[in-house]
């Protein structure tokens, strides 16, 4: 980080423009908030075009925020209502107008659970990319792309054998890390593995 950001003065310096500041702010908050689209709209690029729309009106209103906190208040409802806003349109059948009501009706209730989630997620990612190049590709097409084995094993031309054998190599060292974190919980919890 720039010597010159500190706690006390990235708000002054977001204010009048300045690049480290908003690139700050931006690297402190994009991840999070794209794993957090994610799980609404299941939809990967649809997040992370929200999630740069919810950054773009952020720096039109940048100088209305005097806290780090509030300007992640702003992120994450920004990118809350875009979600909703984007399954309205999408109404394909009826598990999403179940989720629509559901968002709609706590819309004004704070979500620090998915924040939470969301930030889980961020700490996954960091985590996945620090696997081995197979075990990464493998988990990614599993757990993020939904794939069935068969479908991975074709996509990265390996057997399903190996794909088994790549998942539980990916999820032992992701044991492993989030142990070491004192996070082990949460990750069964944002992967979905009963047996983390």
């Amino acid at each position: 980080m720039n010597p010159d950001l500190n706690s006390n003065n990235i708000i002054e310096l977001f204010h009048r423009k300045d690049e480290g500041a908003t690139r700050y702010i931006y690297n402190s908050f994009y991840r999070s908030l794209c794993y957090y689209a994610q799980g609404i709209l299941h939809n990967n690029q649809e997040a992370e075009d929200i999630v740069v729309d919810a950054f773009v009106k952020l720096l039109h209103k940048r100088k209305d925020f005097y806290q780090i906190k509030d300007i992640k208040a702003f992120l994450y409802t920004a990118t809350r209502n875009a979600c909703i806003d984007f399954l309205r349109k999408q109404k394909r059948h009826e598990y999403l107008h179940n989720e629509i009501e559901y968002l709609t009706a706590h819309a004004m209730v704070a979500d620090d659970m998915d924040i939470v989630n969301a930030e889980v997620l961020a700490t996954l990612y960091r985590e996945i990319e620090n696997l081995p190049t197979q075990c990464s590709a493998v988990f990614k097409l599993l757990f993020f792309q939904r794939l069935t084995t068969g479908q991975a094993a074709t996509q990265l031309n390996i057997s399903a054998k190996t794909v088994l054998n790549q998942k539980g190599k990916a999820i032992q060292l992701l044991r492993k890390a989030f142990l070491q974190k004192g996070m082990l919980p949460l990750l069964a919890i944002a992967i979905g593995v009963a047996e983390i």
